[in-house]
């Protein structure tokens, strides 16, 4: 029999009850889960290498229990990358009971929450993105590459939601100019929001900042509501999906934001970006989960790549639905994962495996966190990371005559 801990789970226990009662139809699906641990088996974190893994199995008996800890640091491990919710036979919507928790601990200060997460979520309720940095600025990479006197459309067909890391990060600016290149390539007339986008509050939602995100996504309609493109796409696929899932645009499903890799393969499977041979590579692509796991989208980047001259292609260990978390997902990028721990190591180590000169994906955040990890370790030193819309820029810039 185990220790009698009722006075210490006692507080914590009844807390938990009552959220989730509160949350009736969330408090009836966790008594749906069998414990069969197929969720566990799933979840990349089971291929950690160290003892504190989180299990999802594990953490539903002890939500049902009572018996998770918030002043401990289980309930900030998910990154919601919804792999237990791909093959979970009783449909348990775990994630959304995380992210419920979480927002538990916000609203009533019930517990731990993780320094870098409170400093990530004070930046986005003062300055719409979160390093703190000057929401004036947040459209300078788009003006660097505006001709001088050119005008912007009154009604473009593409408005492009660039989201934070590609406005403000130097690497991840490559992709947003990558994005703007191709588009003209294309002689599609596009706008962006600019200085009146804020952040999409992806990060704010699934950390639990109910309230945060809410601003967010006020501040960001409103901004649409003065544009009047045809198509929305974002550049990194957490925009397109919380804005698909939390946004009401008030308009049809064919303006709502989708991301910018389906408007990428409809121009190369049509043939309005004529692509040209690259230096000779082998090539894997990593599915971001919220592209492959929420959204379904898994061949639309492995033809666009099967389309570019000179390179080949293969497959890792993990991929399409079953690909494997970079890490980010969940507020993972805010945390720091010590080396030998991240989730992101096991992506690269599948890449090298596979044979791969280039590792290939179509999110921000992934090739954010595939670089700080490959930079920590001269085995992946050989390794290109690009998104695929440089490589596809690649391409073209490659033709002859370009």
């Amino acid at each position: 029999m185990p220790e009698d801990r009722t006075a210490v789970v006692d507080d914590s226990s009844r807390m938990l009850e009552k959220a989730l009662r509160d949350l009736s139809m969330q408090y009836y699906s966790l008594d749906r889960c069998h414990q069969c641990g197929i969720c566990t088996e799933a979840c990349p974190h089971t291929n950690l290498r160290k003892a504190e893994r989180f299990s999802p199995r594990v953490f539903i008996q002890k939500a049902r229990l009572g018996l998770i800890d918030l002043a401990g640091g289980e309930l900030w491990r998910c990154t919601t990358c919804g792999s237990c919710l791909q093959v979970c036979p009783y449909e348990v919507p775990l994630v959304d009971i995380i992210v419920s928790l979480r927002n538990l601990v916000f609203e009533q200060g019930a517990g731990y929450v993780p320094p870098s997460f409170k400093a990530v979520l004070a930046s986005l309720a003062a300055s719409g993105n979160p390093w703190r940095e000057d929401p004036d600025k947040r459209a300078d990479w788009f003006e660097e590459l505006a001709p001088q006197g050119e005008s912007r459309p009154e009604a473009p067909e593409i408005l492009l939601f660039a989201g934070c890391f590609p406005s403000y990060d130097r690497r991840g600016r490559s992709i947003a100019r990558a994005a703007v290149q191709i588009l003209r390539e294309a002689g599609i007339g596009f706008d962006i929001l600019g200085n009146e986008e804020k952040c999409c509050g992806d990060s704010a939602l699934k950390i639990g900042d109910m309230k945060t995100f809410e601003r967010l996504r006020k501040a960001n309609l409103e901004a649409f509501s003065g544009r009047h493109a045809e198509r929305i796409y974002t550049l990194a696929p957490h925009c397109s999906h919380v804005m698909k899932t939390r946004y009401a645009f008030g308009r049809d499903n064919g303006t709502a934001a989708k991301p910018f890799l389906l408007l990428l393969h409809e121009l190369v499977v049509e043939g309005r970006l004529p692509l040209g041979e690259v230096k000779r590579a082998r090539a894997v692509f990593h599915d971001p989960c919220y592209l492959g796991k929420y959204e379904g989208i898994t061949e639309e980047p492995r033809e666009i790549l099967a389309r570019i001259p000179g390179l080949e292609t293969a497959e890792m260990a993990h991929h399409g639905k079953r690909s494997l978390c970079c890490g980010a997902g969940g507020g993972g990028f805010w945390l720091d994962t010590l080396k030998g721990e991240r989730l992101a190591e096991i992506r690269l180590d599948e890449a090298v495996e596979a044979g791969a000169d280039l590792l290939v994906t179509a999110c921000p955040y992934c090739l954010a966190m595939f670089e700080a990890s490959r930079a920590s370790d001269n085995r992946w030193a050989g390794l290109e990371i690009l998104d695929i819309g440089e490589l596809v820029l690649r391409s073209l810039s490659d033709k002859p005559g370009m």
